[in-house]
């Protein structure tokens, strides 16, 4: 049977983290464990600040995933994050042939290569991924540019970065927890996948995540992401807008979810509806027309915006976004459904596998997790028997002690009376050639049968079993029952 492969992921959000791990199936990926804990603590718009509490809570999520798992134990794991700074920058590549040349794989990475060095990460930054654009070949543009002749070649690239600060902090947490990063990628990739339909990503969209702390711009065209942008801004800010005006948080949080924009007169609120609409237009309009200045200088023609993420779920947002963004065409993805499996009947609900951990999921490759092989405690492992190193005297005397201790069982079986009359019957012994007759006990010899099946033979136990670990190491031990029942009876 082959082995099982497990793929955890981990994603690192500014309200939480969450971890799952699964396992490709003929059927699709199947959930196995699932487990978050809060995260706005110690992770702030999208970046951690304190690598001890984040890697305790790290901690925390495997040994609740390995608890939901039998003997599985969690060594790698892929993460996604988003957190401010992160952004693209856009670089090209071009290669020139003497005559014209067909393209192959080999020439489609040595331009990859070629980028490192031509594209030049600002100073403080991490390039993150490199993601290829389209390819130009004799004047005509092309994704799949392999098998094509041609005089040159371009080739434009889109280099994600973030603040190399940031990233050493998210890797000094795993590297603390002891969990080893097995792949990294941005959330808005992921989440494209499963939220934007084949026209959204054809015609030119943006996809807006606005987050707890931060919101990030995903432009699409060409079925190509051309721009990514985290903003330094979400809708927890609303919420602290409102505890501004002497309102606990929790209640705070309420108000923007359950009363949110144009509210009806509630005489048990403590806000007025002027006041709720106040204080949350004027900070939703500030995430709105950061959100419209990056699509207006993304270089694109941009004409639907898909919306998701958290702070979606701000009552009335619809309203919101027609008065600020006439002009585009909009919609709310915030229920999104993911294709897995939840045989374990796990405590899973809607939006807890989010796209971005069934991204992972499904793109995993790399085993993530040892599986704990418990043998049964009585059985016999081949390996330490028949070990290089072992000599024969401790074969020998492993193999005995094996004998004494079923000897001594069978003889306080029920049919002890029939094995003590036995044994008290005086036996001929047949010596071995070379064999002196010097007595033996009951407690050094091991019966075998003889040819006739008449009588029983003795011989002293230590020699017995090494004359045969003799001829096994010799490679004289065959299959053959006859050969070795008269090799048996002329070494007895």
């Amino acid at each position: 049977m082959a082995k099982n492969e497990y793929i955890a992921a981990i994603e690192i959000g500014s309200s939480k983290i969450s971890g799952v791990v699964g396992m490709h199936t003929v059927s699709g990926i199947r959930i196995l464990a699932y487990a978050s804990e809060a995260s706005n603590s110690y992770v702030t718009k999208g970046v951690i600040r304190n690598v001890d509490e984040a890697s305790k809570s790290l901690n925390s999520i495997i040994n609740r995933l390995e608890s939901q798992m039998e003997n599985i134990h969690i060594k790698k794991a892929y993460i996604s994050f988003s957190s401010m700074s992160t952004h693209s920058i856009a670089s090209k590549v071009v290669k020139s042939f003497d005559t014209f040349t067909k393209v192959t794989p080999e020439i489609i990475q040595e331009m990859l290569s070629e980028n490192e060095p031509a594209f030049k990460v600002p100073a403080g930054y991490k390039k993150l991924q490199v993601v290829p654009q389209e390819y130009k070949l004799n004047g005509d543009t092309s994704t799949q540019p392999i098998g094509t002749p041609t005089m040159s070649i371009e080739c434009n690239y889109l280099n994600i970065i973030v603040k190399e600060q940031y990233m050493r902090q998210l890797e000094e947490s795993f590297a603390t927890a002891e969990i080893e990063i097995a792949g990294s990628s941005n959330t808005a990739r992921l989440e494209a996948e499963f939220i934007l339909n084949e026209e959204e990503m054809n015609c030119g969209s943006a996809l807006v995540n606005i987050g707890a702390e931060t919101t990030t711009v995903a432009i699409y065209s060409g079925k190509m992401l051309r721009k990514l942008t985290v903003i330094p801004i979400g809708s927890a800010n609303i919420t602290k807008d409102i505890c501004s005006e002497q309102i606990s948080y929790n209640d705070a949080e309420q108000i923007k979810i359950f009363k949110g924009y144009n509210s009806a007169p509630d005489s048990s609120s403590p806000l007025t509806p002027e006041q709720i609409n106040n204080i949350i237009s004027g900070r939703m309009l500030e995430i709105l027309k950061n959100v419209q200045y990056q699509i207006e200088n993304s270089g694109y023609n941009i004409g639907r915006i898909i919306f998701t993420g958290g702070g979606t779920k701000l009552k009335n947002i619809h309203a919101i976004i027609e008065e600020n963004l006439p002009n585009y065409k909009f919609r709310i993805a915030n229920d999104i459904q993911t294709p897995y499996n939840n045989d374990n009947n796990l405590p899973i609900t809607t939006g807890n596998i989010t796209p971005t951990l069934f991204g992972l999921l499904s793109k995993g490759t790399i085993n993530c997790c040892d599986e704990e092989v418990i043998a049964p405690a009585d059985a016999i492992v081949p390996e330490d028997l028949f070990r290089t190193n072992t000599t024969h005297e401790e074969a020998a005397a492993q193999a005995m002690a094996t004998t004494t201790e079923r000897t001594a069982a069978i003889k306080e079986s029920p049919d002890e009376e029939e094995a003590e009359e036995e044994a008290t019957t005086e036996t001929p012994v047949t010596k071995a050639p070379g064999e002196t007759t010097g007595g033996t006990t009951e407690e050094n010899v091991i019966d075998t049968p003889s040819d006739t099946g008449k009588g029983r033979n003795k011989k002293n136990p230590i020699e017995a079993i090494k004359s045969l670990f003799d001829d096994w190491w010799s490679g004289e031990v065959t299959s053959d029952e006859s050969s070795r029942d008269e090799r048996d009876n002329d070494e007895l």
